[in-house]
Formats: structure tokens, C-alpha cells, sequence
């Protein structure tokens, strides 16, 4: 990556050329460059804003006065004779597709196409908006095409590589990877944490642990302070695979202490030193140390970290009691602080249901903890009840709307919050129980939970329900068939891709009256899980259920504002329904 300084004056450089006496063949490398260089200065000074409230940096996409001149240059390098009309068209395309115009994209692909057939970056191109198409057979076919024209294209390699992986074939996204990583930098860093997550859900434990180890040692692939930062995050990621799935905390401790040497705010390398401490069963170690992230992130009272460490906190330092009957528990009988009621009178309860242990499925890290710290961050808020369920198989899954109805029945205002696997067949959208396994679609009619039976059982609230659906990711049936095959197989090399569900989830036809229905991301789409303790769409929606008195629209539009800004705009939820006019969080209680 180019320093800004280097971007100016390779720009100046480029100018220099333009202004002389230079032939048209050099006058087009010239324009290539210096509009390369303007479109990389916009880019990089939109990451280079500032931080949100839990120092998440704030990405500002470019828009397309600011990338004027940069289409300007490349319109004078498509106009002139020259080797480079086809970069010159694959670059437009690059900035068509930053800026959303598809349509101009497609169109220039083609052109880009027919200029340079020997390259391979405007298949690349195709594919991307043949996924965005969601063709994903004409996407593996461009990509493949890729390939062959240039096997050493780090970019070709690692797009179809990380479409191989959704697809679940994984074996052949594994060999992508590793061609992509002996290519160096750029390529070799991010290829070997893609690769890290391939061997998780082929089951080679070692093998992920070892490439993210080998990852967070690279070096000169990016400004030393993001290398930093870098770094020390790949480490608190090897040190929780360390300590949950190889049951190392020796080694998983190591791995903390490290990313607290390279970044002394990183408060997962912390957070898991406590969770360490408390394996060890050293309870005060574990104490001090959540203590410690609390009193050093006063400042940022919505950061993740910190109010994961204030639920772990509260469980160790509060009495527990006997557990509610059923797949609920009430979070405050697990150390949470008990809610004072609401200073507007209205009763609000909150179920939480985190999915994340999943038995022949990819299991989903996030989910549990997501879960906890959302019960925590509403109990804090003052909700008069915040239930709990975990891992729930299909009989008490199943179990839930039942329950749901009966405590909405009793309250003004009921959020129901659900992270987990979910999928669409037949325009139905189902909740998926850890034991799942079904071999159609039509086994999701007994062995899952339609969605629309838990919408129908929260709009008994009273005054308003709010159903928050972090389900939205690839279909984890056709990747779980593919696992099980490449587990198997010695080779994929000439396998197709695998029969899919729809990706993501269904629209929702109907919405009770006075609820609304929010996704994490769109209809048909897939949410990103992220790269660290919990999703973009949880961050996002904690700052927003952390502000009192924020009525059912605002925290819908807030949290819709937060992903698009955390995702560099890749992701946007979709909400459904009418929001009542009551306010969804409490107020704060007078002094």
C-alpha cells in the first residue's frame, strides 16, 4: 500500500508527462496512472476518517464528484492508441462498481473484454456482478476463466477461492488460497486468514490455528500502524482458537500477552486473558482483569468488549439462582443486574436466543456471545425482564413461540432478538436448531422454526414488538453436504457447484400492526459474520439499544445507518412493518 505522500507524487509525476512532448503511447500509461493514483488517493483518505464511539474506524465511500478527475484520466487513456485501453477500461469498471453504477460496469466488461482478451481482470469483474446477480455458476465460470489466463493473478485466485468456500467446496478453495499466498504481498496475509477458515469447517484444527500464527507474523503489506493493529487482532483470534477448540490456555495465554505487547487498547487480548484466568479457576484473576477493561473504557460505554466483560463480571460477582423452567432463563438470575422498571410505566421484556453450537452444521462463534451481551446491555437499560436461551435443538425451539406469546401477552413492549443459522426455501423463512439436518426442504417443515410463527407470537405485546433476525448468512445445508464430500475426497478439482437454497432470507409478506421486523441484512443477501468477537450488524445495533427513550423507528433506522457505515456499505438491513408510535427503550429514571 502507497503512503499518501507516494500517491501524490506519483501523480506529479504522471502530470509531468502530460504536460510535455511525450508520444500517445506513453501519454496513456501516464493518464492510466495518474487517474489510478487519484482514484487510490480518494479511497485511501475515506478509510483515514475517524473512529466511531468503540473505535471502529468510520469508512467513507467515495462519491463521484470526488473521483472526477480520476474518470477523467481514464476517459483520455480509453480515447488514446496505446497497450493499456484495456486496463484503462478494466480500471473504469473498478470505480463503476465502487460507485454502484452496475449498469456502466457491465457494459465497459464487455469493451474491457474485447480490448485485452489475454488478461484477466475483466472476467474477475463479471464475476463479481454475476454474483451480485446471484448467477453463481456464470460467476465460477468467469473465475475459472481467470484463472487460466493467468494463474498467478492473486486476485482472480483469491475471488474464486473465496466463492469456492461458500459453496462449501473446500478443497478446492484450500489449494486456491495456498496459490495465493505464495504469490506474497498483497495476497498472502488475507489468503492465509481465509485459508484459517476453510481448515475450521474442514475440521483441521491445527492447520487454522498455524495459518493464523503464520498471518499476524507478516509484515509490509500495510502502513506499520494498521500492521499493528493487524496483527494483534490475528493473535487474539489464534489465541481463542487456542483456548476454545484446542484447549491449549497455555498457549492461548501467550497469544494474549503478545497482542497486548503490539497494542496495549486491544481489549480481546484482555478479555481473553480473563476468560483463561477462569478455566485456570484463579476467580479473582478473572475479577481484576474484567474490572480492568471497565475502568479503562469508561469513555467508550458501547464498545463490545466492554459490556461482554461487564456480563462476565456480573456472573462471577452475583449469586446465581435457580434457572427458569424451559429452554428461557432469566439473564438476571445469571449474575445480569435486575431491571427497575420502566420511569414511563410501560413493561418491556426482551428475549434473546443465540444459536452458535451447531452439531453438523458450521458452528457460528458469535452467536452466544452476542446474545450475552445484548441481555446485558437491556437489562442495563432497564428492562423489567431479559430471558436467555442458547443452543436450543428442535423440540425447544420449536417450543419458543409458545412462550414468547405468553410473556408478550403480559407486557406493553417485547424485543426479540435471534443470532443464528436461518434459511429460505419455498418463500419461507426457518430458524435452524443446533441438531439439524434435514435432507430437503421439506424437513424444514418439522425439523426447523418458521419465522413467521415467531413474529405471530411476539405481536401479542401490547403496544409494540420488535423481532431482530441475525440469521441471514450463506445456506448452511449445501455447505454442510460439501464439507462431508470434501472431507472424503482426495480431489474437487472438476466438481460443480453443489444444488443451493436461496441465499440469505425471504422478504416478509405480512407484519402484525404493531411490530416490525428487522434483518440483519437484505432479503436474499448474506451478512457478514466479521473478523473478530461478534458481527458489524450486532456493533452496529448495541449503539443504538444503548441510548434511552429511542423510539422503534430511530433505533430501525440508526442501526441500518451503522452497518451500512461498519460494512464500507456491503451490507444494509431491511426492516418490515409499520413501527408503533411508543418508544421501544426506556427512559431514563429521574434522579
Amino acid at each position: 500500500m502507497l503512503s499518501a505522500s507516494e500517491l501524490a507524487a506519483a501523480e506529479s509525476a504522471c502530470s509531468r508527462v502530460l504536460s510535455g512532448t511525450a508520444d500517445a503511447s506513453d501519454r496513456q500509461k501516464a493518464a492510466f496512472f495518474r487517474g489510478l493514483m487519484r482514484f487510490l488517493q480518494v479511497v485511501q483518505s475515506g478509510m483515514a476518517q475517524d473512529t466511531d464511539e468503540q473505535g471502529a474506524p468510520i469508512y467513507s465511500p467515495p462519491k463521484h464528484g470526488q473521483l472526477r478527475q480520476a474518470l477523467a484520466d481514464i476517459e483520455t487513456a480509453i480515447g488514446l492508441d496505446g497497450p493499456m485501453k484495456g486496463d484503462a477500461l478494466a480500471l473504469r469498471v473498478t470505480v463503476n462498481q465502487v460507485l454502484g453504477n452496475s449498469a456502466q460496469a457491465q457494459v465497459d466488461i464487455g469493451k474491457a473484454i474485447d480490448a485485452a482478451p489475454g488478461s484477466a481482470t475483466p472476467y474477475v469483474q463479471r464475476a463479481l456482478e454475476h454474483e451480485r446477480a446471484r448467477n453463481i455458476d456464470a460467476a465460477l465460470s468467469d473465475l475459472d476463466r481467470a484463472v487460466a489466463i493467468d494463474p498467478a493473478s492473486g486476485v482472480a485466485l483469491s475471488a474464486r477461492a473465496t466463492l469456492l468456500r461458500r459453496l462449501g467446496l473446500l478443497v478446492r478453495a484450500r489449494a486456491d488460497f495456498i496459490a495465493a499466498a505464495a504469490l506474497g504481498p498483497p495476497f498472502r496475509r488475507l489468503a492465509l486468514i481465509h485459508k484459517s477458515e476453510v481448515e475450521l469447517r474442514a475440521g483441521d484444527l491445527k492447520a487454522a490455528y498455524d495459518d493464523l500464527l503464520t498471518a499476524a507474523r507478516e509484515g509490509g503489506d500495510m502502513t506499520a500502524v494498521t500492521q499493528t493493529v493487524t496483527n494483534a487482532d490475528l493473535l487474539v483470534r489464534a489465541g481463542d482458537l487456542a483456548l476454545e477448540k484446542l484447549k491449549n490456555p497455555a498457549a492461548a495465554e501467550e497469544h494474549y500477552r503478545d497482542a497486548g505487547q503490539l497494542a496495549g487498547d486491544n481489549w480481546g487480548g484482555v478479555l481473553g486473558l480473563a476468560r483463561v484466568a477462569e478455566t485456570r479457576g484463579d476467580r479473582a484473576a478473572a475479577i481484576a482483569l474484567y474490572k480492568r477493561i471497565l475502568a479503562a473504557t469508561e469513555a467508550t460505554p458501547k464498545l463490545y468488549e466492554r459490556m461482554l466483560a461487564s456480563f462476565r463480571l456480573k456472573q462471577l460477582t452475583t449469586p446465581m439462582k435457580r434457572s427458569d423452567a424451559g429452554p428461557f432463563r432469566s439473564a438476571f438470575d445469571v449474575g445480569v443486574t435486575a431491571g427497575k422498571g420502566s420511569p414511563d410505566g410501560l413493561k418491556r421484556i426482551a428475549l434473546i436466543i443465540g444459536q452458535g453450537d451447531y452439531r453438523t452444521l458450521a458452528s457460528l462463534p458469535n452467536p452466544p456471545r452476542d446474545a450475552a451481551v445484548m441481555a446485558n446491555a437491556l437489562a442495563d437499560m432497564g428492562f423489567d425482564a431479559v430471558e436467555i436461551a442458547e443452543n436450543l435443538d428442535v423440540a425447544d425451539l420449536r417450543s419458543v413461540p409458545a412462550m414468547v406469546a405468553k410473556k408478550a401477552a403480559q407486557a406493553d413492549v417485547v424485543l426479540v432478538f435471534y443470532a443464528g443459522h436461518g434459511v429460505e426455501a419455498a418463500g419461507v423463512n426457518y430458524l435452524i436448531p443446533v441438531d439439524a439436518a434435514p435432507k430437503s426442504d421439506d424437513d424444514l417443515k418439522t425439523g426447523a422454526l418458521a419465522l413467521t410463527d415467531l413474529t405471530a407470537a411476539a405481536a401479542w405485546a401490547k403496544r409494540g414488538a420488535l423481532v431482530i433476525v441475525d440469521a441471514c448468512r450463506d445456506d448452511p445445508f449445501a455447505e454442510a453436504r460439501a464439507v462431508v464430500a470434501s472431507r472424503a475426497a482426495a480431489s474437487q478439482k472438476k466438481d460443480a457447484a453443489l444444488p443451493r437454497l436461496h441465499p440469505g432470507l425471504a422478504t416478509m409478506a405480512t407484519v402484525a400492526s404493531n411490530s416490525v421486523v428487522l434483518y440483519s441484512t437484505a432479503p436474499g443477501e448474506a451478512a457478514l459474520d466479521g473478523e473478530g468477537l461478534d458481527s458489524p450488524f450486532v456493533r452496529a445495533l448495541l449503539e443504538t439499544l444503548t441510548t434511552p427513550n429511542q423510539t422503534f423507528a430511530t433505533v430501525v433506522r440508526d442501526t441500518t445507518a451503522g452497518v451500512v457505515r461498519k460494512t464500507d456499505g456491503q451490507q444494509r438491513p431491511a426492516a418490515y412493518g409499520v413501527a408503533p408510535p411508543v418508544a421501544l427503550l426506556p427512559p431514563i429514571a429521574p434522579e
